[in-house]
Order: structure tokens, then sequence, then C-alpha cells
């Protein structure tokens, strides 16, 4: 699929006012016999298909050709627009960068240890990261290890750029993925648009480290606050039993991740993942399922099969509590079940 430019971005990156833009394309439309030709399709798409005023959204193509027409009455603007768009791109490699960094370092033990500041992810991860292979990470490391090629490059450390695993596989930290990646970029045979994301790789992956380490440090407080905010907007009532805290009759409340924290961290301070129990019934799920990892239909299947008594009321109430109870359970598990919450 094509990277396309909304009308203002094109006007702003030509220099000229949107109105300027659609006279000048227009014009471009005008005559068919003449050298200024605006192709649907390869220079532009329309936002809609029909009415008087049809919106376009153009290609790079497509703006590089309005530069060239204004190229007569403005000298040197096609090189401006050139680099702009050159800008633009690099911009927008960079923040899909940015969004793939982090959605695999919220992968369940994607990160395998922390030193100081540095973060070590599997080799795994580090494919995923860099959109390479195994053969490509050896290269990389053989080059960066031969100190006659590292043309001023920073050497790899154990313990700073990488660590040994227990299979003598190596983890990498983000200083060691940048490394790699410089390295990609300026000495691997790979396509061009490959080496522009190893580039941005080198670029972005030490602030997006960074910021996945500072969200880890602040975790357990982001946890506590939904925590406290999930007993409020309860009442300070066991969402299963409806009992309450008050005085005089002091129970304990404690709130249950229904994705568990360890498997699912990227959901570890989502309100609706928070389920009030009492703190009994929380220890005895948990002790029913077994300690492993859970989720909102395990906790469906325990209700089921091991504490229907909490709804055996002859109040209508109870029922109706274990309706909504279980419509709950069943969304969030449809809604969150295979898919990990992603940024960007």
């Amino acid at each position: 699929m094509r990277d396309l430019l909304t009308d203002n971005e094109a006007a702003r990156i030509l220099g000229i006012r949107i109105n300027k833009l659609y006279s000048i394309v227009d014009f471009f439309d005008s005559d068919e016999d003449d050298d200024w030709d605006l192709i649907e399709g390869e220079h532009f798409v329309f936002v809609q298909r029909s009415g008087e005023f049809r919106d376009r959204r153009f290609t790079e193509e497509g703006v590089e050709a309005i530069a060239r027409y204004l190229e007569r009455a403005h000298n040197g603007i096609l090189r401006e627009v050139i680099e702009a768009l050159t800008h633009r791109k690099r911009r927008r490699k960079r923040l899909l960068v940015k969004r793939r960094i982090t959605q695999e370092l919220i992968e369940p033990g994607a990160m395998v240890k922390q030193i100081g500041n540095l973060v070590f992810v599997d080799r795994k991860t580090t494919i995923k990261i860099l959109q390479t292979n195994g053969l490509g990470i050896n290269n990389a490391i053989h080059r960066l290890t031969r100190n006659d090629s590292l043309d001023g490059q920073e050497g790899i450390e154990i313990d700073k750029h990488f660590i040994l695993m227990e299979d003598e596989s190596k983890a990498w930290s983000q200083k060691g993925l940048a490394s790699i990646a410089l390295d990609m970029k300026e000495h691997s045979s790979i396509s061009k648009s490959r080496k522009a994301w190893v580039e941005a790789v080198g670029e972005v992956v030490e602030d997006c480290f960074n910021r996945e380490l500072r969200s880890i440090e602040s975790a357990p407080k982001r946890i506590a606050n939904v925590v406290r905010n999930a007993k409020r907007a309860s009442g300070y009532r066991c969402q299963l039993t409806n009992i309450r805290r008050a005085r005089g009759h002091k129970i304990e409340l404690d709130g249950h991740h229904l994705f568990d924290k360890s498997n699912r961290p990227d959901l570890a301070d989502l309100h609706d993942n928070i389920l009030v129990l009492e703190g009994n019934i929380h220890s005895d799920f948990h002790s029913w399922q077994g300690g492993s990892g859970c989720t909102p239909s395990d906790f469906l299947n325990y209700l089921n099969t091991a504490r229907m008594d909490l709804f055996e009321s002859v109040n209508s109430r109870a029922v109706e509590r274990y309706h909504r109870i279980t419509k709950r359970l069943i969304r969030l598990q449809k809604n969150y079940g295979g898919n990990r919450l992603r940024y960007g």
C-alpha cells in the first residue's frame, strides 16, 4: 500500500496554500495534450469518488510532479521539496521502528536481564527488532569483533553490549542493538529499504529501551493506582458477593488481574482487567488454578465448576450479578485474548 499525503500536507511541503494547490491540479487536468499530467493511481487518489469538489491524496511522485511545475517560477523549489519528502519519509520510518520496538519489548520473556540502565533482550527479539535473520546478525557481530573494520565505531563488550545466556546464545542491550544496526547500515549488502530500517533502529533504539525501562520502574505505582481506583469504583464491594467493607464489618478486598501480570504486562494497569474480590475468594481461585497464569476464561471456569455457591441465593440480584460478571469475562477474553495492546 502506497504512502499517501493529505492535500494539506502536500501544500505545506510545496510551500503554497491549499487553494493554490488545487488551482495547479485544475490546470494539469484542463489540457490532456500538454506536458503537465497528474495520473490517478500514480500521482494521486480521490478521497471521494463523486461531488463537485473531490479532495485528493497525493503520492510522493505527484508532489514531485507539481514541484517540477513550480520550479519554473521558484528556482530551487524542487530540491527543497525532495528534501522535505526525504525528511518526512525518515520521520515515518522512525515512528514505525519505534512502534515495532515497543511491541516486541512488551512480549513476555523478551527482556531477559537488566544491568543498571541496560536492558538485554533475547536473540528472537533482536532478530524481530532488526528485521533481519540469524545470518545477518552473525555477520554483523563478526565484523564488529574485527578491529580493522570498525571505522571508529565502538567495539562490543560483554555486560555492556551483550550477555551470554545459559544456552550460549547472546542477549543484546540497546547499545548492542545500536552497534549491530549501524554496522548493518554501513557494511551489509541488504536492500535500501532494509538499510533505512536498521538506520532508524540505530537512531531510536536506545530511547525506546530507556522509555520502556522507565515504564517498568513506574509499573508498581501505576498498578497500585488502578487497583485503588477499581475498589473505589466498586463502592468497596466484592464484585462477586456484593459484600461491602464498612465500619464494624472489615473484609480484605483484593484487586485480581483477570489476565495475570506476568503473561500480560500490557494489561496490568487496565481498569477493566481488575476484578475486586474478597481476599479469601482471591486466594481460593489461585489455589484452584494451581499457581499458573490466568485468563478471564480461567476465572469463568472457576466460577462455573467450583463457586456457583456464590450465586445460589434466592435473591434474584445474585443471578443478575452472575450474568453481569459472565458477560464481562467473556467480553474481556474476546477483546484481548489473542491480541496484545499495541502502541502507535
